[in-house]
């Protein structure tokens, strides 16, 4: 009998066990269709299955455990409870469809309604749609309140400067980048496979007291595993580049007859300008009054066979950026990523490599990228949870000796009357220096190469203390390695002068050739290293009792880094194809190499409160201590206060507003800083006899208060939703330290910073036709509230009430035309010019004392920083096919274009030629052209500022997804082509040059237009 019994229970137990429920359903995409592949889980247990073609499953789900996982590669996880009803219907929802739910904040995640800060989020599936290579330029026009300028192109050297919220000090505005949870890593987010970004959120107010910055965080969360059978997807991307402006120059015949314009007003007095004007376009001679001859540097003939182009050797017309850069820049992209997991495993695996090519003809310039992503999850076990994160990245730049910078100085420089290859193939003469552009942007006089490698690795262990709900320890540990070889070859290179008579044939010329750049070889190498330690310990706790949610958080985190480096050098090497240090000689080899270690370590915490899932308070709050501070104020204390009413959720609302399904009022207040530009200034006096005076002054914030007031809302059952903020940084305090010869003198500037900024979109969720609208902006401005300026100063000459770096000019007040307008002046210019002659611009005589003097210099409102930047985006989709489009545009800044090597010793702007006063056409608008600077009003005044107001069509995508019974049955789940643009079209009033660049002569690698295509493939 007892073995009975026995038996019996062994059964119960067995049945127990093994009680199960079989659920059937079906899962479909977006537009309701039946989706293959498609894995449903059990939650916390290794059980899961696929789809069918048919977008069917069966699944047997044991009783105690019926909580279900729908999941697919570029949808939104969804999660079911198990019911015993004959069928479940799910419809997954696309990552770019999906509202925001959760939104990364400074140590963690926090739901979006609870949100109390002023912080933007953007998704990494819009990123990746963006085709530059550097993952800043792609945040243009997305995040209101960051603001983006792109100043360069070039490969390897074209990220985008950051600003949140515009500029707050005198010293460093750069914003902290966070990734994954560290600050600070190697490479910042510019180098970041885009196909690995979760999301990049903008801190801007109260809410980076964590961090402690007053410049605000970009926080950077990359992809995390899937639940799901393994999913691998392939990119693939193909791209050509070119500039999107090309500065326009006068060619042969327009530049060689402002030359003899020169000629006439360099040598001549004003009344005989007119006569000689005549003599040179008829004869090319002018006999003056007094007997003397005047000869026309070129003569009409020679003006003539430049326009027929009918004297290729004798007189040349050159177009120096087509003789150097070419059509297309070809650029390539691929990416593979496996993703996939159980409910107590997930990875994520990634490989990218990229190439991109410069606009040069057989170019020096490159640059080359491989990138390596490995992060993984594991529930050790429901205590445990274990995430290790590894990245491995390798840059290769590649550039010629001769800086970027040099070679466009050489393409705006050219004289368009002397060759950049002579008709037979040779590079003709240099501009300046032995440099001709077709040559020195290539690798015949040596290279430069940067190789950097990035090592980082992040463990992350989280313990859930047993017995406690909702207390939570995090252990996390980040280790950054970084290095850097550098090797910069030096070698001469051989350009053709014409030289006397002719080769054999009689008609070709003969040329001399002649060595230019170094005397012999030259080599530099150098490397450095960098390790970086983040370890960081953090407990929280939350929980929530009845209506009331509770939430504390403290932490501490260290930062230590060591550096070294060295360089060596030598010279006189035996052949120019051996390009090795030992190969060099003893003589003038030279050595260097140093060593710095740095650290920081911070305590921080938070306190939140929630009552009713409506009011919500917040207090956080870091004391940091940073060995670049003094060590008297080494540790500073920096706190914020949020507070977050949702409106919406009180009984009134309902009855009130209808239609308006949301509504989050929030505010904030803290007290913010930052010592990334400080510095000790006892390491700058300067106790020497011989002045410093010249040298820039060193600065670090002081404290700095912030305050901000948001309004969020949904109308219309959520398609329309709004965020709209307005802040206040009031008094940023700036400590200057002025060196000298003197022990260095404390200054304190106050700035205040104000702004607002605003996001609306629209969202149709329609079956057939989905779309998203939206439109946002953000405005800065700051004013400098007091600065130490010189006694006496007038009131528009002062700083003080005026944004910081702002232009200190004359006014322009037009031209005079004529010797009538002259006569007619009654102001005295005499400070300026001895005397004033046609084609001479009018300045305002501000301060009325009938003089034009150096005290009618204006301190303007503007500078080269925009107020403002905003932008409007279009995601959509019908049937197969899918569009994004990105209009991007920026406002409030100005950039002076300068003709300071401009004349004899280099081209003008096809702008000056045709706006210009000149002896055919006076002009009461434009002056009268220089040579190079020699005349007063050749810079410091406002008629060379130019607005750099622009709108970009930044971003254009059009794909379709080919969808067969073929593409099922190779197993494919996706296969997607498109094609795309970047930069595509631009309209600005500045015209010269793009809006973004900061060279006010054009010595700037342009930025880039890019037409790229591609496929992305699903497994």
């Amino acid at each position: 009998m007892p073995k009975i019994y026995l038996s019996l229970f062994f059964l119960f137990c067995i049945k127990i066990a093994f009680a199960q429920t079989t659920i059937i359903g079906t899962v479909a995409n977006e537009r309701g269709q039946a989706m293959q592949g498609a894995t449903v889980a059990v939650k916390s247990t290794n059980i899961s299955t696929t789809t069918d073609r048919d977008g069917k499953f069966s699944l047997n789900v044991p009783e105690q455990n019926g909580e279900l996982i729908f999941s697919a590669f570029g949808y939104v996880v969804q999660e079911r409870m198990a019911t015993k009803r004959s069928s479940l219907y799910i419809k997954l929802v696309l990552e770019n469809d999906a509202p925001i739910e959760e939104v990364p904040v400074a140590y963690g995640k926090q739901e979006k309604k609870q949100i109390t800060g002023s912080i933007v989020t953007e998704k990494g599936s819009q990123l990746v749609r963006s085709h530059a290579l550097n993952l800043s330029a792609s945040l243009a026009g997305r995040l209101p309140g960051l603001t983006v300028i792109n100043p360069s192109g070039e490969p390897g050297n074209d990220g985008a400067l950051l600003f949140v919220r515009g500029i707050n000090t005198l010293a460093d505005n750069s914003p902290l980048i966070v990734v994954d949870g560290i600050p600070n890593r190697f490479g910042g987010l510019d180098r970041l496979n885009p196909a690995d970004i979760e999301s990049i959120t903008v801190l801007k107010d109260a809410s980076a007291a964590m961090y402690g910055v007053a410049n605000g965080v970009v926080l950077v969360t990359t992809r995390r595993g899937q639940i799901g059978k393994p999913t691998l997807t392939y990119s693939f991307n193909q791209g050509f580049s070119n500039p999107t402006v090309i500065p326009k120059l006068a060619d042969a015949a327009q530049y060689t007859s402002m030359l003899n314009e020169l000629n006439i007003y360099n040598s001549l007095p004003a009344a005989e300008w007119e006569a000689a004007q005549r003599a040179y376009q008829s004869t090319g001679v002018y006999n003056r009054p007094n007997g003397a001859i005047l000869e026309a540097p070129y003569s009409p003939g020679d003006l003539a066979r430049y326009r027929d182009n009918s004297d290729p050797w004798g007189h040349p017309n050159t177009d120096w950026f087509g003789a150097t850069l070419k059509r297309n820049s070809p650029q390539v992209r691929h990416r593979i990523q496996l993703t996939g997991g159980t409910t107590n495993f997930q990875y994520l695996a990634s490989l990218g490599y990229l190439n991109q090519d410069a606009y040069y003809r057989s170019s020096a310039t490159g640059y080359q990228q491989y990138d390596l992503r490995i992060n993984l999850d594991a529930a050790v076990n429901k205590h445990i949870d274990l995430s290790l994160d590894m990245l491995g990245r390798q840059e290769a730049r590649n550039y010629s000796p001769r800086s970027a910078s040099t070679v466009f100085r050489m393409l705006m420089r050219g004289k368009p009357q002397q060759p950049a290859y002579w008709p037979n193939g040779l590079p003709g003469p240099d501009i300046e220096n032995g440099e001709n552009p077709v040559v020195i942007s290539t690798n015949q006089i040596g290279y430069d190469r940067d190789k950097r490698n990035y090592v980082q690795a992040t463990g992350s262990l989280v313990v859930k203390v047993p017995g406690v709900e909702g207390l939570k320890m995090t252990v996390k540990a980040a280790i950054d390695n970084f290095s850097r070889d550098t090797k910069r070859w030096e070698i001469p290179w051989t350009l053709y002068y014409r030289g006397n008579g002719f080769e054999s044939d009689g008609l070709t010329p003969k040329l001399t050739p002649a060595q230019r750049g170094p005397e012999d070889p030259r080599l530099t190498v150098g490397t450095a290293e960098q390790l970086n330690i983040t370890p960081r310990l953090v407990i929280s706790y939350d929980k929530t009792l009845g209506g009331h949610m509770f939430g504390l958080l403290a932490g501490t985190e260290r930062y230590k880094a060591k550096r070294s480096f060295f360089t060596a050098y030598r010279r006189y090497f035996i052949s120019t194809a051996l390009d090795q240090l030992f190969a060099g000689g003893d003589k003038a080899k030279d050595n260097s190499g140093g060593s710095l270690e740095t650290s920081r370590n911070g305590y921080f915490g938070k306190l939140g409160y929630g009552c009713k899932d409506k009011y919500f308070i917040e207090l956080q709050g870091r004391y940091d201590g940073s060995d670049i501070l003094p060590a008297e104020d080494r540790y500073r204390l920096f706190y914020g206060l949020m507070l977050g009413w949702i409106v919406s959720e009180e009984k009134f609302w309902e009855q009130a507003l209808p239609t308006m399904t949301f509504l989050k009022i929030r505010g904030s207040a803290g007290i913010l800083g930052s010592d990334q530009s400080a510095v000790d200034p006892s390491s700058n006096f300067n106790l020497s006899p011989i002045s410093n005076a010249s040298s820039p002054p060193i600065a670090y914030y002081l404290p700095s208060p912030t305050y901000n007031l948001g309004l969020e809302g949904r109308v219309l059952n959520d398609r329309i939703s709004f965020e709209v903020d307005i802040f206040s940084n009031p008094h940023t305090k700036t400590l200057t330290y002025e060196p000298g010869p003197r022990l260095p003198e404390e200054k304190i500037t106050e700035i205040a910073n104000k702004g607002w900024e605003f996001s609306v979109f629209y969202r149709n969720r329609s079956t057939n036709l989905p779309v998203t609208f939206g439109i946002n902006g953000g405005y800065a401005r700051n004013k400098i509230i007091f600065q130490d300026e010189a006694p006496g100063a007038p009131d528009w000459q002062r700083s003080t009430g005026k944004p910081i770096n702002t232009y200190f000019v004359y006014k322009y007040n037009g031209v005079f035309k004529d010797q009538a307008e002259i006569n007619a002046n009654p102001l005295n210019y005499s400070a300026l010019v001895k005397q004033i002659r046609p084609g001479d611009m009018k300045y305002q005589d501000v301060n009325g004392d009938k003089k034009i003097t150096p005290d009618d210099r204006v301190r303007l409102k503007t500078s080269n920083l925009p107020v403002f930047q905003g932008g409007i985006t279009l995601d959509g989709r019908y049937r197969n096919f899918d569009l994004n489009i990105l209009l991007q545009g920026s406002a409030g800044a100005k950039q002076f274009i300068s003709t300071g090597e401009s004349g004899t010793i280099g081209n003008y702007l096809l702008d000056i030629y045709q706006n210009r006063w000149s002896i055919d056409i006076p002009s009461s608008v434009h002056p009268r052209i220089a040579n190079r600077n020699d005349q007063y009003y050749s810079n410091g005044n406002d008629y060379w500022l130019r607005s750099t107001d622009y709108i970009r069509l930044k971003n254009l995508e059009l794909g379709y997804a080919v969808q067969t019974d073929l593409i099922n049955k190779i197993g494919l789940n996706r296969f997607r082509l498109y094609v795309s643009g970047y930069n595509l079209l631009t309209f600005d009033r500045l015209k010269i040059y793009d809006p973004e660049a900061s060279s006010a002569l054009g010595y700037y690698y342009p930025q880039q237009k890019i037409v790229s295509f591609g496929l992305d493939i699903t497994f």
